[in-house]
């Protein structure tokens, strides 16, 4: 069976912390993966936030994700801290992607990494859109290089 492969830098521009709550665990005891995804969702929103935007309002359009990846590489359980960074690539006329590492500092371990496809998305008209110039200046800057 052929893996899914993400190449992500180890430096990512922006990075915020959660700490795993017992309603993340799953029947395992470990984090869970539906979880894990609301995790990069957080840490995007708040990745946003800082830059005074958000997925409903970046400079007159919103953002849809079109698709999501993650490579599970630890488990997670209650108590951890979680420092998950952010960055973007693949910025296009439409689309970009969110790329994701969650680290377990305490155990200086590799939890996940992740990627999400995002496209401009008119919330109005109901349908893909370009992304402004504001935005683009925003996902630019905090653009990165696959890891070689």
């Amino acid at each position: 069976m052929a893996r899914l492969r993400l190449e992500i830098p180890d430096q990512l521009p922006f990075t915020t912390a959660l700490i795993i709550r017992v309603t993340d665990l799953n029947y395992g005891g470990h984090l869970g993966n539906d979880r894990l995804l609301s995790y990069v969702h957080e840490a995007r929103a708040r990745f946003l936030a800082e830059r005074g935007i958000s997925e409903l309002d970046a400079f007159g359009v919103g953002m849809a994700m079109v698709d999501a990846a993650i490579l599970f590489k630890a488990e997670g359980f209650m108590g951890d801290r979680v420092e998950i960074s952010v960055g973007c690539r693949e910025v296009s006329a439409r689309s970009w992607e969110f790329v994701y590492r969650l680290w377990l500092p305490d155990r200086n371990v590799l939890l996940a990494e992740a990627k999400t496809g995002m496209v401009a998305f008119d919330y109005t008209l109901r349908q893909v859109t370009l992304i402004p110039p504001g935005l683009r200046s925003i996902l630019e800057a905090a653009s990165v290089s696959p890891q070689s």
